[in-house]
């Protein structure tokens, strides 16, 4: 689609809606509007900023908005969901933004393209970070919830960030509530599909989206299906059959093998803009992705970002929240005791943080832009807002986004605003984890799943699949880039990937998130080498002939 000279290029596979919503404007993706339509929205707005909040204000869905501002510039908005991707660059007179650049479009990526050794040893320690800025020098990656205007120079705007939904919205925050938002995503998300597989893990979260798309009247044209390891923590067939039989829905359920994860079954995760930490269980990956193309998926749907949403993580903090919500009403000891026997902490240490103003949080190198001037709200919403961050890594690539669109309602717009909005005390009613969820969909989930304490493990079948995978890890990292370029210490790395040692190490993944970093930075190294020599070579131009006229054109 082309409208004066903003054009928009789709790829061959599952390409995505593209559509003219304005005499400037075109919308790749879905976009719901609450009421106006968003060629309305647009037409009422002055300005790109204007247009951005109207836009992200009016509706939600999967998409990027892209435009022409009054001064010839290029602007991409970005919805706050972070479910479709959006890099931006320039290259000689033209402005370019892109989900996945392919390798054929090399030729158009920016001159000064490198690999950012900095920026991936920031990921390398803080693995979330990889739904942030790219490890590519020249790129810029618009964070959910933005917009950037592309001209002489790229400035980015935030128009929603988590917090400011903690500081202005206002909602019910009744269990029914919850359930009706909640319901309301997942029937839109299904709506946009039109072959569902739907994965039951046997937790809440997932019980809570596969009983919605029962309700919404979607799961009978859906396939569900529930992996299983072979130790009795991380087979959660019981319960997944369980939630199953209460929907009526179909489920199958696979047994996940040990294997060894070798640096070929890796190479695929490098091939991507960013690295594909998401596909690191690379024969569920594989599995589920070959599932999805034989059963002609147009989609996985989850229940992925539950955690982080309904609020999972057994943190102490709330307490503070709780303070600052109700003032001195919150001298709570019976409260208190109540929170320390959840979150395995003294009755003391918790009346401590209640009447101390909590903790700070631990300085890091880089922070997510959500968490960008945060530091004012109450500590537990601000755990949540990290997770929530964390989670951006759910819609990144890996073998089953390029089977099927990844389709995780509760991390949807509305969901999110709604869960943002609600205390962290009161979504933790009873003083549980995921209490006011457990509430507000306890008619539809069996008892065995709401009244569950624990939560399904699978460290028991990670740490095998590690072990198994070390004689072909061990010297693929020792010997890789990350170790050439000092992001891996040789001496450290050779000690922490001794067996006895990842035994009983907290972080027993971390070698294989190494591992990916390792396939992505080999991949992108000769990618980057190739495309020099072709350009020092002068066979650049025979790949994209017509692209030597483009790129030699004085700016716009």
């Amino acid at each position: 689609m082309a409208i004066e000279d903003l054009e928009v290029f789709v790829g061959p596979r599952r390409p995505p809606k593209v559509r003219l919503v304005h005499r400037r404007c075109i919308l790749i993706g879905t976009y719901r509007p609450h009421g106006q339509a968003l060629s309305a929205l647009i037409g009422g707005s002055r300005g790109s900023d204007e247009l951005a909040r109207a836009a992200v204000g009016g509706g939600w869905g999967r998409y990027v908005l892209a435009w022409r501002t009054d001064a010839g510039d290029l602007a991409v908005l970005r919805d706050p969901s972070g479910a479709v991707d959006c890099l931006t660059w320039r290259r000689g007179g033209l402005r370019l933004a892109a989900d996945q650049p392919p390798p054929e479009a090399d030729v158009l990526m920016p001159a000064a393209l490198a690999i950012d050794w900095e920026c991936l040893g920031e990921i390398a320690e803080q693995p979330g970070l990889v739904s942030d800025q790219p490890p590519l020098k020249g790129l810029t990656a618009v964070a959910p919830g933005e917009y950037a205007i592309v001209g002489r120079t790229l400035v980015r705007h935030p128009v929603w960030r988590p917090a400011d939904i903690w500081r202005t919205r206002r909602v019910d925050p009744s269990p029914l509530a919850l359930r009706s938002v909640v319901d309301e995503a997942v029937a839109a998300e299904a709506d946009g599909q039109a072959s569902l597989v739907g994965e039951i893990s046997g937790g809440l979260d997932s019980a809570i989206m596969s009983s919605s798309l029962a309700a919404a009247g979607r799961a009978d044209g859906a396939r569900f299906v529930n992996y299983y390891g072979d130790w009795a923590e991380g087979d959660e067939r019981a319960y997944a059959l369980a939630i199953a039989q209460m929907s009526g829905l179909s489920l199958e359920v696979v047994r996940k093998p040990v294997a060894p994860i070798t640096p070929e079954q890796l190479e695929p995760l490098g091939w991507g803009v960013r690295p594909a930490l998401h596909g690191v269980d690379t024969a569920y990956d594989q599995e589920m992705a070959d599932r999805l193309r034989a059963g002609k998926a147009t989609g996985l749907v989850t229940g992925q970002g539950g955690d982080a949403v309904f609020f999972q993580a057994p943190d102490p903090q709330v307490v503070v929240d709780r303070r600052r919500r109700r003032g001195w009403k919150a001298f709570e000891p019976a409260y208190w005791a109540e929170v320390g026997r959840w979150t395995r902490h003294s009755a003391w240490t918790v009346a401590a943080l209640a009447l101390g103003g909590g903790r700070a949080y631990p300085a890091r190198a880089r922070d997510h832009p959500w968490l960008e001037n945060s530091e004012d709200l109450p500590p537990g919403k601000r755990g949540q807002i990290l997770r929530l961050a964390n989670c951006q890594l759910f819609w990144g690539d890996c073998q089953r986004a390029r089977a099927a669109d990844l389709v995780h309602p509760l991390l949807s717009q509305p969901v999110m605003e709604h869960a943002l909005a609600v205390p962290a005390d009161l979504l933790l009613e009873g003083v549980r984890d995921r209490g006011l969820a457990r509430l507000a969909f306890a008619d539809r989930l069996p008892a065995l799943i709401t009244e569950r304490r624990d939560k399904g493990d699978l460290s028991a079948f990670y740490g095998h699949v590690l072990l198994s995978s070390l004689p072909a890890l061990r010297p693929f990292l020792m010997e890789g880039q990350l170790t050439e370029h000092r992001l891996l210490d040789r001496v450290e790395l050779e000690r922490d990937l001794s067996a006895h040692r990842l035994m009983w190490s907290a972080g027993g993944n971390r070698p294989l998130l190494l591992g990916v970093l390792e396939a992505w930075a080999r991949h992108w190294g000769d990618r980057i080498e190739r495309r020099c020599a072709a350009f020092d070579s002068g066979d650049v131009w025979k790949v994209c002939p017509a692209t030597e006229e483009a790129l030699s054109k004085p700016q716009r």
